[in-house]
């Protein structure tokens, strides 16, 4: 054998120990991604996350958020809990804050914590004290 033809099988056992090898290493496991609790992927707090991402608006909406943002730094309400809720309700299509809403309130409901949550009256759109009947005209 030539030293070339040596040099060269030798280069293509080097080359195919290289792929085995590789082959034999398992894969990288991909990494997911900042849970919200951590402050997300932009290290935002919990507060600035729920404005943002259930896109409040109005005045009552970030004091809604105000309150329930109390309620999990005094203890009475779940992190975790609301940062479920507020996973589950960002992939809604439209009226993110209403869902997020409605959803804590019956999953409080449903888990049997003893907390008072803020007044949905007060705060979401398409509640109101009439009984349902809007639009409905009065006579002369």
């Amino acid at each position: 054998m030539t030293p070339l033809r040596i040099s060269c099988v030798l280069g293509l056992f080097v080359f195919s120990a290289a792929i085995v090898a590789r082959a034999e290493e398992p894969a990288p496991k991909p990494v997911p991604p900042a849970p919200v609790d951590g402050g997300g992927v932009m290290g935002l707090t919990l507060q600035t996350q729920l404005e943002k991402g259930l896109r409040a608006r109005r005045p009552v909406e970030f004091a809604y958020i105000d309150e329930i943002i109390k309620l999990v730094e005094e203890g009475k309400l779940p992190r975790l809990l609301v940062t479920t809720t507020y996973q589950w309700a960002q992939r809604q299509p439209s009226r993110r804050l209403q869902y997020f809403q409605f959803a804590l309130q019956a999953r409080v409901r449903r888990q049997r914590l003893n907390v008072v949550l803020p007044n949905l009256r007060d705060q979401a759109v398409g509640i109101s004290n009439n009984g349902g009947e809007h639009g409905v005209n009065t006579g002369p």
